[in-house]
């Protein structure tokens, strides 16, 4: 794949797909880092230790049936799986999947002013290692 424009992201939270309440996404790896400098050195040296992860997500709200409400309310307290790629085709070599399990630990149905886009936020820690898969 080739640079391309964000408009087709495929995104579900607990199997449901929620691609089209979406508006932004970011899944964000890091390894901690652990020092091994030892006496001796003459540098410090690091070696990455455990992964950790969040997902970020921007939605528009829906309270309509089996909309974006009705799917986290009921989440809350509870590890889901996610998973994303980049477009909605199959997942392959230039469409990969990430996916991984959330912690469902906030939820804001009501958050904006007179005149807003009915929108929220949510960021859920990662529970476990996140995996990227490239063959349907």
């Amino acid at each position: 794949m080739a640079k391309f424009v964000t408009t087709d992201y495929a995104f579900t939270l607990n199997s449901e797909d929620l691609s089209t309440a979406v508006a932004a996404v970011t899944l964000e790896i890091t390894r901690e880092e652990q020092e091994t400098t030892a006496f001796g050195n003459s540098a410090r040296t690091r070696i990455g230790g455990l992964q950790d992860a969040s997902l970020s997500v921007d939605f528009h709200q829906d309270f309509g049936s089996a909309a974006v409400d009705s799917q986290l309310f009921p989440l809350l307290g509870s590890q889901v799986a996610f998973t994303i790629k980049p477009t909605s085709d199959a997942v392959s070599d230039t469409n990969p999947e990430y996916s991984g399990t959330v912690l469902v630990t906030q939820y804001s149905p009501f958050a904006n002013s007179v005149g807003d886009l009915a929108s929220f936020s949510v960021t859920f820690p990662v529970s476990g290692e996140i995996t990227r898969g490239t063959a349907a």
